[in-house]
């Protein structure tokens, strides 16, 4: 398998890997936080994607005013591009998901999600919200203000177009939601548990720097460049570090300092004039007298707080703790005492971690979980007891010695009908607009619980404080040194595809591979590939043995279509005592994230198409991470993947065609240098295909990419059924080797294109018009040109999207910019 690396992955490679689920509270962490537990403030910044929060603001709420903020995003992110590695769609929502967690833990906010999906570029909120389903996406954004119940609402765009539609549509969900949350005529299903219809008090408009003209005079202004002695950071600096966590798209910023100015316009509500939370009580009294003990224990807690020695504040926090007795059930509440308990555990300096013995394991078995228990500060604590999963209370009742480990073990039994560690929202298959979710108290939550937890109560004076903490699996990296990642329920084995399709050129036989992992010791099971009837795999099932749990190895089936065959979907499966399981697993382990292991159920799609491939050799140029070198290779070119020493130096003169990668020349420097040496290559006769790049405001594309004249831009055609109407149907890339008819743009996914050429030299030549519904037509999607003896491609056809999905037709039309003028 060709296996193709984002250049700027280098960058990130040796970076210490992020931790799972551990973020130690250091002294002026813990100061936050027990300044933001004072103060009963909370405001919700909307927005659609990974990416569009402003971390400036967040920053600066969560820690310069200590209010309670969270970033609500319509989507995970999954439709957009990738540039530090292949994953796509569903994975790529993972990637972002801890990206967005990952910004969290720096500037302090929390997340929020919907089930909405990132179906990539949509030109209008109209369309977004029928793909989403209206009412469906202002459920969830009802849902989320309910049960946060925010004191403001802030969007982060306005409902003027042009803008891209998911961002339109968050803020027009914003607007209904901020009504519709306080009524309780609207989705009264919600309203049980103790959730009850919430008003906010305002929203707002972050107003957008990106548009034109000069900012509105009745802005209130605020200034969130403060610097923060605490952190050793200014909250410009500090939202530079948040926002650089979005690596798969490419946006690490440089720190700001100094005076960084936001403003903000009323859209509903009670209007202020000098601050966003103006005439908003965000003290504790808003919860009447009783209140008092308790804000003036938070006061006291305050004041006692050193650096060097936290348990100074202790006493103040367990009488604060004693004072949240008396206060209601409702969310704040609920949240604060979970709060304080962590805060009363770090300004002990208590270290608790539950470790299992291996990474996962399936359902029905046992696991040797050890919880780890040390105090680190001066004080008096009792470890009162451990509470494992499914499993009697160990009643422990010792004292805690300074610096002194305390271990407690456990058999922790796995539940024969426990679900599979699967992501909440990707359990169950999606709908185009939004993901399917089982359990709608999720909808919000970034993740769901963890697979495996360890409740842990520490005895302080007459109060108990109670830690959840998610069993982990730690190990020793030679080279990274400690890494944990969280304990998975797994099935016995997976089974995962080796290609999201298999393609069937000319309706011949192929191969379909599958990797088997072991999640149990001494695996013992039959593989089968379950097909329609006309179908044939041989073999017709595969025994597996396996002896340890994390032995892997790689099964093959040799698969005949039928003459008449059909594109078809199947579910590969592993049969274990009786009992057949289908799940895919895929690991995702970047050094900014937590090491993710995405368990999903295993789909499959064969695909039979007719194809005519030009001889080889292929040199492929790497971009940004795509699959394109590995999907021509699966049908039968012979692809050689180019690294910058053959690009400057080498004899390319061997090679029919030469592919550059999606993005390459945002991502590769030594195309710059080579430029010259790869146009007298096409001028001598060969054949170069440059997939899509960017050029826009954050990343400017000043290079030559081709032997004329060329601009991208940033125009894209979204309707991935979008007619494509040949300009000249006797082109010969449209003839041979492949005739390309209009079937050949059926099956499309997502989108058409991106990143068409917005003007060009008249010697290059546009070989498709097509448009969105209701735009002029665009002719920048595909565009070639004679230069010399060979001939030069510029598409921004999504390719790198439609191969993987397996489409016939982008297959075939690939096949033919890659032939030679003199073969067709």
């Amino acid at each position: 398998m060709i296996r193709v690396l984002a250049a700027v992955l280098s960058a990130i490679m040796f970076a210490a890997p992020a931790p799972a689920e551990e973020t130690p509270m250091h002294a002026g962490m813990l100061a936050h936080a027990l300044d933001r537990l004072a103060t009963t403030g909370r405001v919700l910044y909307v927005g659609a994607h990974p990416d569009d929060e402003n971390t400036r603001l967040l920053a600066y709420l969560a820690n310069g005013r200590h209010l309670t903020a969270a970033y609500l995003s319509m989507t995970r992110g999954g439709g957009g591009q990738n540039l530090i590695g292949h994953e796509q769609a569903e994975l790529l929502d993972v990637i972002r998901t801890e990206e967005l967690l990952s910004a969290r833990r720096l500037d302090g906010a929390l997340q929020r999600f919907t089930r909405m999906r990132d179906f990539g570029y949509s030109k209008s909120a109209a369309e977004t919200l029928a793909i989403w389903n209206h009412d469906e996406a202002l459920a969830d954004v009802v849902w989320i203000i309910r049960t946060f119940q925010p004191d403001v609402i802030i969007t982060r765009f306005d409902e003027l177009p042009p803008n891209h539609g998911h961002h339109t549509a968050a803020a027009i969900l914003a607007r209904e939601a901020f009504e519709a949350a306080a009524d309780p005529q609207r989705f009264p299903h919600q309203l049980t548990g103790g959730v009850q219809p919430w008003q906010a008090e305002r929203l707002l408009l972050n107003v957008p720097t990106w548009r034109e003209g000069p900012p509105p005079t009745d802005a209130i202004t605020l200034d969130v460049g403060e610097y923060d002695p605490r952190l050793g950071l200014g909250y410009g600096e500090l939202a530079a570090r948040s926002r650089s966590q979005h690596k798969s798209q490419g946006f690490g910023v440089p720190g700001e300092r100094g005076p960084i100015i936001e403003r903000f316009i009323s859209v509903a509500g009670t209007k202020a004039t000098t601050d966003i939370f103006e005439g908003v009580d965000i003290s504790w009294a808003r919860f009447g007298d009783r209140s008092k003990p308790f804000a003036s224990a938070l006061e006291e807690a305050r004041n006692k707080l050193e650096r060097d020695r936290p348990e100074q504040a202790l006493p103040a926090l367990l009488e604060a703790h004693r004072a949240l007795d008396v206060l209601p059930d409702v969310p704040r509440v609920r949240d604060a005492r979970t709060a304080l308990d962590q805060m009363i555990a770090a300004a002990a300096g208590v270290f608790v971690r539950a470790t299992a013995a291996r990474p996962g394991a399936p359902p029905g078995s046992l696991v040797p979980v050890r919880v780890e228990t040390m105090l680190r500060r001066p004080a008096t604590m009792n470890l009162r007891r451990v509470v494992f999963s499914n499993a009697t209370p160990v009643e422990v009742n010792t004292a805690l010695v300074l610096n002194e480990k305390k271990e407690v073990a456990g058999d922790v039994p796995i539940a024969a009908d426990a679900a599979i560690s699967a992501p909440y929202w990707l359990a169950n298959p999606s709908l185009p607009g939004r993901q399917v979710v089982s359990d709608p108290h999720l909808v919000g939550e970034p993740k769901g619980p963890p697979s495996l937890a360890v409740g842990v109560d520490l005895a302080l004076e007459d109060r108990v404080i109670h830690l959840d903490t998610p069993v982990v699996y730690a190990w020793t990296d030679p080279v990274q040194g400690e890494r944990t990642r969280s304990f998975l329920i797994v099935p016995p084995a997976t089974v995962t595809p080796q290609r999201q399709a298999v393609m069937f050129p000319n309706r011949k036989a192929a191969a379909v591979e599958l990797r088997v992992r072991a999640g149990k010791d001494d695996l013992r099971g039959d593989i089968t590939l379950p097909l329609p009837a006309g179908w044939h795999a041989r073999p017709a099932s595969l025994p597996v043995v396996l002896a340890h749990a994390g032995d892997e190895t790689s099964v093959r089936f040799r698969v005949t279509p039928p003459a008449n065959a059909e594109a078809v979907e199947v579910r590969p499966a592993i049969d274990v005592g009786g009992t057949a399981w289908s799940y895919r697993e895929d690991v995702i382990d970047y050094p900014h994230i937590p090491m993710q292991v995405v368990l999903q159920p295993a789909r499959l799609r064969l695909v039979p198409l007719a194809l005519r491939l030009p001889p080889g050799p292929i040199g492929y140029i790497p971009g940004s991470g795509d699959t394109v070198a590995d999907d021509l290779a699966h049908v039968g070119l012979r692809i050689e993947v180019l690294d910058d020493e053959m690009i400057r130096t080498g004899n390319l003169s061997k090679y029919r065609a030469i592919i550059v990668g999606i993005r390459a020349y945002n991502t590769r420097d030594v195309l710059r240098a080579a430029h010259r040496q790869l146009m007298e290559y096409v001028k001598n006769g060969g054949t170069m295909v440059v997939q899509y790049n960017t050029n826009n405001r954050l990343a400017s594309l000043d290079v030559p990419i081709g032997p004329f004249p060329l601009t991208i831009g940033r125009d894209r055609v979204t309707d991935e059924n979008a007619v494509m109407a040949p300009l000249n149907p006797k082109q010969p890339i449209l003839l041979n080797p492949n005739r390309i008819s209009p079937d050949d743009f059926t099956g499309w996914v997502q989108e058409r294109g991106l990143y068409y050429a917005e003007s060009w030299d008249a010697r290059y030549e546009p070989i498709f018009r097509t448009a969105d519904p209701g735009e002029p037509p665009l002719l920048g999607g595909l565009l070639v040109a004679r230069y010399g003896r060979g001939r030069y491609v510029y598409t921004g056809l999504a390719f790198f999207r439609q191969l993987p999905a397996g489409v016939p037709g982008a297959y075939r039309l690939f096949t033919n910019l890659i032939a030679r003028g003199s073969e067709q």
